[in-house]
């Protein structure tokens, strides 16, 4: 009879767990759908923002309904873009995108050099990169269209 009731518990335990991660509706991620602007980038020192024409580069993203994103930097005088598939989801009440780009990328901003990005909705309403927490710069987007 114990081992009855033991597994009773655990089957009872494992189904009243939920998991912290989930998909996010659609009707919820469409409003992110468009263009997202880079605004502002800081570094790891204090008073190491910039913004407009004083970034480093100029970068935007455009996130589209069917999963897929295109990336787009220029610095100096070129263009680089790239492409790839996203996943929102939402962690404990905020919003992550989870990029993976096509092939080998040279723009994916992440703390690993491979080529999977992550950026989260801010309590503003702007989208962060995640690259700052192993140094990298911290990067800033606005929705723009």
């Amino acid at each position: 009879m114990k081992k009855i009731g033991i597994i009773f518990i655990l089957v009872l335990s494992l189904f009243s767990c939920s998991n912290e991660t989930k998909e996010i509706s659609d009707s919820f991620t469409s409003d992110f759908h468009g263009k997202w602007t880079l605004i502002k980038m800081s570094g790891t020192f204090p008073d190491s923002e910039t913004t407009g024409n004083q970034m480093e580069w100029q970068e935007f993203y455009i996130f589209k309904a069917d999963g897929t994103f295109v990336k787009t930097r220029v610095r100096n005088t070129t263009t680089t873009t790239e492409s790839g598939t996203f996943e929102t989801k939402d962690i404990n009440g905020i919003t992550y995108f989870e990029l993976t780009f096509l092939g080998n990328s040279t723009l994916a901003g992440n703390c690993y050099g491979n080529s999977k990005e992550s950026l989260f909705i801010d309590a503003d309403g702007l989208l962060t990169g995640t690259w700052r927490t192993c140094d990298g710069p911290g990067l800033v987007y606005k929705k723009s269209q």
